[in-house]
This record gives C-alpha cells, sequence and structure tokens, in this order.
C-alpha cells in the first residue's frame, strides 16, 4: 500500500516538475528561425533588428546570392552558401564575409596573428593580398534561433572593427573595400560570389 501511494506522489510530482517545462517549450517554439533556406525571412529580421539590409543583385554566372548590410565600418555581406544547384532556393549555410582594400599585400604575419586572436573568424588573404574575414554558420533547413544568430552577427561585427584597427597598421590608407565580398572559395576580388 505504501509502495502505491509512494509511486503516486513520484507521478504528482513528476507531473508537477513537467508542467512549467511545456510554456516555456511552447515559447521556445515561436522564437523566429534564421535559416539559409529563407532568404526574406532573415532579411525581414535584419531590417527589424535594426538593420539597413539589402538583397544583392546576382549579376554574374557563379555568384552567390547575398544580402548587404551596411554598418558604420562598411558592408557587410551574408552569403548563401552550399547551395544545391537543382533545388535554387536550397542553401544550407550563411556566411558572414568582409573584404578590406589594402594599399600593399597583408603579410603572413597579421594572418597568422589575427586567426589566432579571432577565432571565431577566418581570416585570410585574395589574389590581390586584401584581408578577408568570414563566418560561417550551418543552418541547413532546421535554422537557428535567431537570438543566436543575432548575437552571432553582433560578435562578427565587433571582431571586423578590431580587425580593421590592426589590418592597416603597417598600411598606408586603410579603408574598407565597399565594392567587394568573398565567398568561402571565392576570389576576394569583384562582387559577392
Amino acid at each position: 500500500m505504501k509502495l502505491r501511494r509512494l509511486s503516486a506522489a513520484c507521478l504528482a510530482l513528476g507531473a508537477l516538475a513537467m508542467g512549467p517545462a511545456l510554456p516555456a517549450q511552447a515559447q521556445e517554439a515561436a522564437t523566429p528561425l534564421v535559416k539559409a533556406t529563407d532568404a526574406k525571412g532573415l532579411l525581414k529580421i535584419l531590417r527589424e533588428a535594426g538593420y539597413k539590409a539589402k538583397f544583392e543583385e546576382v549579376t554574374e554566372e557563379g555568384e552567390k546570392p547575398s544580402i548587404e548590410i551596411e554598418t558604420r565600418d562598411g558592408p557587410v555581406y551574408v552569403i548563401f552558401a552550399d547551395c544545391e544547384e537543382a533545388v535554387p532556393d536550397f542553401c544550407e549555410t550563411l556566411v558572414l564575409s568582409t573584404s578590406w582594400d589594402r594599399e600593399t599585400p597583408i603579410s603572413d604575419k597579421v594572418i597568422t596573428e589575427s586567426n589566432f586572436n579571432f577565432k571565431y573568424v577566418s581570416i585570410w588573404r585574395d589574389e590581390s593580398g586584401d584581408p578577408v574575414a568570414q563566418w560561417a554558420i550551418l543552418t541547413r533547413d532546421i535554422g537557428v534561433p535567431q537570438p543566436l544568430f543575432l548575437n552571432a552577427l553582433q560578435r562578427y561585427l565587433e571582431i571586423v572593427r578590431d580587425f580593421g584597427e590592426i589590418a592597416f597598421a603597417d598600411d598606408e590608407a586603410p579603408k574598407l573595400d565597399k565594392t567587394t565580398a568573398a565567398a568561402p572559395g571565392g576570389t576576394g576580388a569583384g562582387t559577392a560570389k
């Protein structure tokens, strides 16, 4: 008899413990998701978060669709990558990308030190010797919660700002390249790919 009362009490306590979790799960389901498969949804989320963002036109074969975000430090691109050719709007990855235009090629030392110091971002040199910073976020069609994506974007913008300060220490005229963005494996020159 005591065992049955104890089991019933355990079940009741378990139901009470699970009760508050249900509204949290329902609330979590209402959180918008950022997906590489939903460019219009991402543009809306960026604009609602206060970013001045617009779609970049794909003008050349091989270019990847992207969204340009205007920041105080210059443009940052969100490139839709790892896309399936057979399914036009199915991309798996969002790549935050920024490139700078230096007078002289950036040194291997600065690239190496920057990759060590800015662990989340890949910094590399394009064929012109200009630095490119990128951060890939795998979303597939499942997505990542909007707050997580916006926090990642904010962190990326901080890294871009910090890198911009050291990227031109040994260069004549520092400037953010307002006409280029590099795609993963891309050239880094020209328009967003």
